[in-house]
């Protein structure tokens, strides 16, 4: 069997179930494990706008989805020469890689026939529900059992002496509030999640406007960035003000954006995260985090 993955969540939960042997293609965006940034990338982003100020991101995307066009290119050519018989593909968020529209075009075009699995989980149980969706497709459906299980059980919720109010966002300038699992994720881990309900998509704020949900707890993960990344972001003064205003108790995190935008196994990872941070304990984790020290504009360890 042959399998090109066009999500990174995708391709994680690919190599989880043992199959990574498999995979003979992937999106640009697809970095983890370490082995698969060495298989050709079918998908890349049309412009890289990834250095850019967040606010200059959000409206380049926003034009772009307004005016129709889609924001990534799919190699036909590789298409062909791969001959997947399998790709992978979701049809939940244009910004996050192409639709399941886009794919069957390009297949067409490129003169393939594979299997078309379209990954669209908007919650938490859905999320893990996926894993048994990509197992089943690539002949792996006990392994993805299992591990969907094991998943399960450790995002069940946890019942706190208190339960610290929490927002994550998504996104910083405009700061987004986390949507979709994110909600589910605060709750496994005996948090109020404040903001979108669970499933619902992020909703776009102010940090005027966080500011006045008297958060207890602030965790910084935008869709895409690295901890340096964010980091580089909260240099600018300008916005580094307006998050310190928060005035978190429990404090204001920084964290690698795989523990809440890629949903897949380490969300699990993810929810961990939150329970500590809410108990007040130091944050540990095998990805990336840190807590921000507004007065230095800097994170700390």
């Amino acid at each position: 069997m042959r399998i090109v993955s066009l999500l990174p969540s995708a391709t994680e939960i690919v190599c989880a179930l043992g199959a990574g042997g498999k995979l003979v293609g992937r999106s640009s965006e697809c970095d983890f494990p370490e082995e698969v940034r060495g298989l050709p990338a079918v998908m890349r982003p049309r412009t890289l706008d990834s250095a850019r100020p967040s606010a200059e991101i959000d409206r380049r995307v926003r034009d772009a989805r307004q005016s129709g066009e889609s924001l990534y290119e799919l190699d036909l050519e590789l298409l062909r020469r791969l001959r997947p018989d399998v790709l992978i593909t979701q049809d939940l968020c244009g910004v996050c890689s192409v639709t399941e529209d886009e794919v069957a075009t390009a297949c067409t075009a490129a003169g393939i026939r594979p299997n078309v699995v379209s990954l669209s989980p908007r919650t938490l149980e859905e999320v893990w529900s996926s894993v048994e969706t990509v197992g089943a497709a690539i002949g792996r459906a006990s392994e993805a059992r299992r591990l969907a299980s094991r998943l399960r059980e450790r995002a069940s919720s946890e019942r706190a002496a208190s339960a610290p109010r929490v927002v994550v966002a998504e996104w910083l300038d405009p700061p987004i509030l986390a949507g979709l699992w994110t909600p589910a994720m605060v709750a496994a881990a005996g948090g109020t999640p404040l903001g979108p309900a669970p499933g619902e998509v992020g909703h776009r704020s102010t940090w005027e406007e966080i500011a006045r949900l008297r958060a207890d707890l602030l965790v910084l993960s935008p869709c895409s960035f690295s901890c340096e990344r964010t980091r580089q972001e909260l240099d600018d003064p300008r916005l580094a003000g307006a998050v310190s205003r928060v005035g978190a108790r429990l404090g204001t995190f920084v964290a690698d954006e795989a523990y809440f935008s890629r949903p897949g196994p380490r969300l699990a990872d993810g929810i961990d995260l939150l329970r500590s941070l809410v108990r007040g304990r130091a944050p540990r984790g095998p990805m990336p985090v840190a807590r921000w020290n507004p007065r230095l504009r800097s994170v700390t360890a």
